[in-house]
């Protein structure tokens, strides 16, 4: 069996990377510091805006 591995820029798996990192990031944000305050006391729009996904970003458009 003969496997080739690509290396390159721009491939999903990178954008997965660059994703999960934005997420760890905004959790440590959120958590850290009483940010579990800062959820309850947000509002439901506040809220669902914070979690919402914006498919823009999400389809790599601007």
């Amino acid at each position: 069996m003969l496997v080739h591995k690509f290396i390159c820029r721009g491939t999903v798996e990178e954008k997965i990377d660059a994703l999960i990192e934005a997420k760890l990031g905004l959790s440590n944000d959120i958590l850290e510091g009483g940010g579990e305050m800062l959820l309850t006391e947000m509002s439901n729009d506040a809220l669902l805006r914070l979690v919402s996904l914006d498919i823009d970003s999400a389809m790599g458009e601007k």
